[in-house]
């Protein structure tokens, strides 16, 4: 029996040194930094911005109509509706006004070049002057892909209580 225990606690010393003489060092937490930020311009299918779950950014977030282009006002009233349940359960937000509209007819989203730059004008039903930078940026990102194919427009926004200046999409407000 001693020379069971004596050859079980060799054993045990013997596999405390080899697990501890594989050669890593222990080290500390390593910060990786936050999650990559996405832009999706000319992709397969229309893109709608909602607001990272962190709260500090946009993120691209696509409709499943491979191929299929959705008229711009489609997509503000997709945009208006919020996040899908799979975009809900991810943690993406909104801050604009949640809303069940009809799709804008064509006359309420309409595409320019009057100085040689693609713009958006976009006629919404609800005051756009109090939006946070976040709110303008969703509609701004997501409209900036949808006036003509592979360009990146400019989008003026235009609400109940005011007309902002035309502006471009940076997802990083």
């Amino acid at each position: 029996m001693n020379g069971t225990r004596a050859l079980a606690a060799a054993a045990g010393a013997l596999g405390t040194l080899l697990l501890a003489g594989c050669g890593i060092a222990p080290t500390g937490v390593i910060e990786a930094g936050s999650a990559a930020r996405v832009v999706v311009p000319g992709s397969a299918g229309p893109v709608l911005y909602f607001i990272a779950p962190e709260g500090d950014r946009l993120v691209p977030y696509p409709l499943m109509a491979d191929g299929y282009r959705l008229p711009p006002g489609g997509l503000v009233a997709q945009l208006l509706a919020g996040p899908g349940s799979s975009g809900r359960s991810s943690g993406l937000g909104t801050e604009l006004p949640r809303m069940q509209i009809k799709p804008l007819d064509a006359t309420a989203v309409s595409w320019a070049a009057p100085d040689g730059v693609p713009t958006v004008t976009a006629r919404l039903p609800f005051a756009v002057g109090g939006l946070s930078a976040l709110g303008r940026g969703q509609l701004v990102c997501t409209l900036a892909f949808a006036g003509e194919p592979d360009t990146l427009s400019r989008v003026a926004l235009i609400g109940t209580d005011t007309a902002l200046p035309a502006d471009r999409c940076d997802v990083r407000r």
